[in-house]
């Protein structure tokens, strides 16, 4: 037994709502084991009274923030036997968005809070973990992150990683690994992060997140996330490096966590640049550029297509369609604020315009606006009942408030309207998997599975 996981203290008191903030804020609790669940609420607990939380930039601690931090971090620690509370943690630090982190001269760390010391060379960050320092995080990225299945990104997981990496002294990417993983980390991970900087380098699509291609210590971050978000992917595409991961957190995920369908597939980007010619279908002025951002929007140039609508709007500034489609652009492009100010555009312009409901819906997903989300998508589905995104964003965000029968309701007819839709049969099989159904979840997770990895017409016949 590693002598990180050995310490306990007082019994732990469990704040009002514990259980309600984790189920809405922490993805994966949902499917913890049974056997599992009082250790995690106990961890949670713990360090949630024991630990020194720290608001900073302005930002008031609540218990929300705790227990939300906490229940990720507890994460890592569930297959050991004894109650780990990381409690040579000196403090977590929160702060109300990205912040300005500043190296101190001569301490080796950073002085986060801009002490008398700091120097002028300040870097934007969203968090950070120091060996004898504090763990730093950005309240709303932690909040997007813990939220969202299986998107393989989680700032909490990250940067308890990097902390955990520093236990033995140094943080390198290997932690305190023993017997066969400790002969076999080297020349695993070794091989696993050259492959990921050469995938890296040659621009290609990688599970691993590619900033782990930036060191050794970021490499293990990454691969945590991973490991803890998307375990059946990593155990099929890096099975050693999955092994090893196991091995040091003595669990698999995969055993308990479902797997993921991707979200839809969008088109990919051309090599080189679209080039449409629309000479000779005889349009003038506004609609020659918005003709223009459709192609290219569907040919997967957003940011090309961006621009079209753009020039579009400025020879008609309130044309709700056009308005909506720029804001489709922006939201692949993971711009949400401003696509979701385009959306409200649209929406000024024509209040009955459903397309224009849905973006603002999404968009506002991302920005963790749940309420103002979910009105936006009823909206839209009030104005077109067959709206597969309302349908969509209906459905999910009733799962999430715990509304089983509502996001059932919404999700089956989804899957009949469209059945390639891969991710609405994961969420479907969360569904049922919340209810009981095991034989309906099994079913709608293996056809998520197998949209996820077959040619949409070979995934129609398996529906069928």
């Amino acid at each position: 037994m590693l002598s990180w996981f050995r310490r306990r203290s007082a019994p732990p008191i469990v704040v009002a709502d514990q259980a309600a903030v984790l189920a809405r804020n922490v993805w994966q609790t949902g499917f913890l084991p049974v056997e599992w669940r009082e250790r995690h609420t106990e961890v949670v607990s713990r360090m949630v009274g024991e630990r020194n939380w720290e608001g900073a930039g302005g930002l008031a601690v609540t218990d929300e923030m705790r227990v939300t931090v906490a229940g990720v971090a507890a994460l890592l620690t569930l297959g050991y036997d004894d109650r780990y509370t990381y409690p040579d943690l000196p403090s977590i630090v929160l702060y109300p968005g990205a912040y300005q982190a500043q190296r101190s001269e001569g301490s080796g760390w950073l002085d986060l809070l801009g002490g008398e010391h700091a120097d002028s060379q300040g870097s934007g960050r969203l968090g950070e973990a120091w060996r004898r320092g504090p763990i730093v995080l950005s309240w709303p990225d932690v909040l997007r992150s813990a939220r969202r299945p299986g998107r393989g990104h989680n700032l909490v997981l990250h940067e308890f990683a990097h902390y955990v990496d520093g236990l033995d002294g140094e943080t390198d990417g290997v932690p305190m690994v023993t017997g066969e993983a400790a002969r076999h980390w080297p020349g695993v991970v070794g091989r696993e992060y050259d492959r990921l900087v050469a995938q890296s380098r040659r621009g290609e699509l990688t599970l691993l997140d590619q900033y782990g291609a930036t060191s050794k210590a970021e490499f293990f971050a990454v691969a945590t996330e991973c490991f803890f978000e998307r375990p059946h992917e990593m155990q099929g595409r890096h099975a050693e490096l999955f092994g090893l991961m196991a091995d040091f957190y003595r669990q698999d995920p995969s055993e308990w966590l479902p797997r993921l369908a991707p979200r839809r597939r969008a088109a990919p980007p051309s090599e080189a640049p679209l080039q449409v010619d629309l000479s000779g279908l005889g349009l003038e002025g506004a609609d020659v550029e918005f003709a223009e951002g459709q192609q290219l929007l569907a040919a997967g140039e957003a940011h090309a297509a961006v621009e079209a609508f753009s020039r579009a709007l400025e020879l008609e500034p309130h044309d709700a369609e056009t308005l909506t489609l720029r804001a489709a652009a922006k939201i692949e492009l993971h711009d949400w604020e401003s696509a979701l100010e385009d959306a409200r555009q649209a929406i000024a312009a024509d209040p009955e315009h459903a397309l224009a409901h849905a973006a603002a819906a999404e968009a506002l997903i991302e920005l963790d606006d749940r309420d103002a989300a979910e009105r936006h998508a009823q909206t839209a589905l009030r104005l077109d009942r067959d709206s597969l995104d309302a349908l969509f964003f209906c459905g999910t965000l009733a799962f999430q408030a715990g509304r089983l029968r509502e996001a059932k309701k919404s999700l089956r007819r989804l899957v009949l309207l469209d059945r390639q839709w891969g991710e609405a049969h994961y969420w479907l099989a969360c569904v049922y998997e919340q209810m009981g159904d095991s034989k309906s979840a099994q079913r709608h997770f293996a056809l998520a599975d197998w949209l996820a990895a077959e040619p949409e017409e070979e995934a129609t016949d398996a529906a069928d």
